[in-house]
C-alpha cells in the first residue's frame, strides 16, 4: 500500500511539472530503493585486512603519484600543445551558450575572454609553482559559467563548461602562459590544465623544490581538515586526498607567499587522526572507511564549491592509497587493462561483472559517468560512485531527471522502479560499457581490451 502511495505522489509530482514545462523532472532522492549506504556492508570480515595490492607494489604505485605529482618542476618537462589548451576557441564561438543569469552570453563578451588569452603570444611564461590556497581551474581567463540551455535534460546549473576541476593548496604547477591583462595564468599539472587567477599561484625556486621532494608525504583522509600555525592561524584548509610533505613529525608544509612574491614554506599543524602517511594501506576496512566519508556528499559539476563529481570522487579516494588517476572519466577508462561489456547482452552483464570484477579495484564505465565496484548485494553487483540523475521521461516523451545529486552505493538497475523510467537509456545496466580492472593499473601495457 505504502509503495502504490508513493508512485501516485510521484507520478502527480512528475505530472504537475512538465504541465507547467519544466522538462528537467525533479523528485526527491529518497523515493529511490537503494542498497545499504555504509561500505562496511560489502566488506568481508575474513579479508577486511587483507591487502588488495602486495606491499611491494603499492610502493612502486605510490612512488609513481609522487613522481608525476612533482613533474611539472622537472627541467625540460613538456607540457600540453596551444591546440590542446585553446582547444575550446571554436566551441566558444560557436555554441548556444548561457549565462548566470539565464541569458545567451553576448558575443562580445565572448570575443573578450577570447583576447584575455593572449593565444597569438603563447607561451609568454614557462616556469615552476606553486597553488597558494584551493582554486578553481577555468577554461578561460573569467569566472563567468557558460551553460547550454536550461531547457535541455541535464543541462544548465550546475554544468558550466567553463569549470574544468578544483587544485588543492600545495600542489606543484607548471605556469605556461599569461592572461592580457596579468590577472590570470595558464597552468598545467600531469593530470590537469587550466586558467587561475595570478594570485593564487606563486613562483618556486630550486630550494624550495629540493625541500619538498624530498620530505616525507602525507595524505589528507577527510574533507575540511584545518592546518594551522603555532598561533592557531588557518594557512590552508585539506581535502580528502590532498598530498603534504612533511619536514618533521606532527607538522607539514604549506606553501605561502613571501615578501619577494616567491612561494615561501611554512610549518602547519594537523588533526592526528585527518592525515596519514602516504600511501594508506589499501585493503577493504580502509577503502570502505575512507570510501563512507565520500558517501552522502553532494553532487559537484568539476568541483566549483569544494565537493566532487564522479571522476574527482575515485581520483580522491584513490589518491589515499597513491594510485594516480586522471581527473576525467574518459581518461579514467583507459588506465588499466578493460573488459568490453558493450557486446554483452544487458541481461547478462550483472553475472559477468560478479565473475570478472575484483571489488575495489574495478571502475565501471559509461559515456560520461565512472563507478566504483565495491561488490554484492543480494546477488547483485554495486557501486559507489557521484550520481546527478536517472533518465526520466514524460508521456509526451520529453526526457527529464530523477534528481539524485551526491555519492550514493546503488546498484545498476536504480531507479527502475520510477514512474517514467526512460526505456531503454535509463538504467545503468544499459548504459554501461566497459570494466576497467585496476589490478593491473601501472603495467607497462595496461590498455588492451578484452571482449566476452
Amino acid at each position: 500500500m505504502a509503495r502504490w502511495v508513493q508512485n501516485i505522489t510521484v507520478w502527480i509530482t512528475w505530472m504537475l511539472l512538465t504541465a507547467c514545462g519544466e522538462q528537467v523532472v525533479q523528485h526527491r532522492p529518497g523515493a529511490l530503493q537503494l542498497p545499504p549506504q555504509n561500505l562496511y556492508a560489502y566488506v568481508a570480515s575474513e579479508t577486511a585486512d587483507v591487502r588488495l595490492l602486495s606491499e611491494a607494489r603499492q610502493q612502486r604505485l605510490a612512488e609513481d603519484y609522487r613522481c608525476r605529482f612533482a613533474a611539472p618542476w622537472q627541467a625540460g618537462w613538456s607540457g600540453r600543445s596551444a591546440e590542446e589548451l585553446f582547444g575550446n576557441r571554436q566551441w566558444l564561438m560557436e555554441n548556444a551558450l548561457y549565462g548566470g543569469n539565464r541569458q545567451p552570453v553576448p558575443m562580445p563578451r565572448r570575443q573578450r575572454w577570447l583576447a584575455q588569452c593572449a593565444i597569438e603570444t603563447f607561451p609568454n611564461a614557462d616556469y615552476p609553482a606553486i597553488t597558494l590556497r584551493p582554486s578553481n581551474l577555468r577554461g578561460l581567463p573569467t569566472r563567468q559559467p557558460a551553460f547550454y540551455a536550461f531547457s535541455q535534460p541535464g543541462e544548465g546549473f550546475p554544468f558550466d563548461y567553463l569549470q574544468y576541476s578544483s587544485i588543492p593548496a600545495s600542489t606543484p604547477v607548471r605556469v605556461r602562459h599569461r592572461s592580457a591583462d596579468g590577472c590570470w595564468v595558464l597552468v598545467e599539472t600531469e593530470a590537469m590544465f587550466g586558467w587561475l587567477p595570478a594570485m593564487d599561484v606563486a613562483a618556486v625556486d630550486t630550494r624550495l623544490q629540493q625541500q619538498y621532494e624530498a620530505a616525507s608525504w602525507y595524505v589528507a583522509v577527510k574533507d575540511d581538515v584545518p592546518l594551522t600555525d603555532a598561533a592557531g592561524n588557518v594557512l590552508a584548509v585539506a581535502g580528502l586526498g590532498s598530498l603534504w610533505a612533511q619536514p618533521e613529525s606532527g607538522v607539514v608544509w604549506v606553501a605561502v607567499r613571501g615578501e619577494d612574491g616567491r612561494a615561501k614554506l611554512r610549518r602547519a599543524n594537523y588533526h592526528a587522526d585527518s592525515v596519514r602517511r602516504f600511501p594508506v594501506l589499501c585493503t577493504p576496512a580502509n577503502m570502505a572507511i575512507i570510501g563512507n566519508r565520500l558517501l552522502g556528499k553532494p553532487y559537484d559539476w568539476g568541483d566549483q564549491f569544494g565537493e566532487r563529481d564522479c571522476s574527482s570522487t575515485l581520483r580522491d579516494l584513490f589518491a589515499c592509497f597513491g594510485l594516480y588517476l586522471p581527473r576525467n572519466s574518459a581518461a579514467q577508462a583507459v588506465v588499466a587493462q578493460r573488459l568490453g561489456l558493450s557486446e554483452v547482452a544487458v541481461t547478462d552483464r550483472p553475472q559477468v561483472i560478479r565473475s570478472q570484477a575484483q571489488p575495489w579495484l574495478t571502475l565501471a564505465y559509461m559515456p560520461g559517468h565512472i563507478m566504483l565496484y565495491v561488490g554484492e548485494f543480494r546477488d547483485q553487483p554495486v557501486f559507489l560512485h557521484a550520481m546527478w540523475g536517472i533518465k526520466v521521461e514524460d508521456r509526451q516523451g520529453r526526457e527529464g531527471r530523477y534528481l539524485v545529486g551526491k555519492t550514493v552505493v546503488t546498484g545498476l538497475r536504480v531507479g527502475e522502479e520510477l514512474i517514467g523510467i526512460k526505456r531503454p537509456g535509463g538504467l545503468l545496466q544499459e548504459r554501461i560499457q566497459q570494466l576497467v580492472l585496476l589490478t593491473t593499473f601501472g603495467e607497462a601495457d595496461p590498455v588492451g581490451e578484452q571482449r566476452q
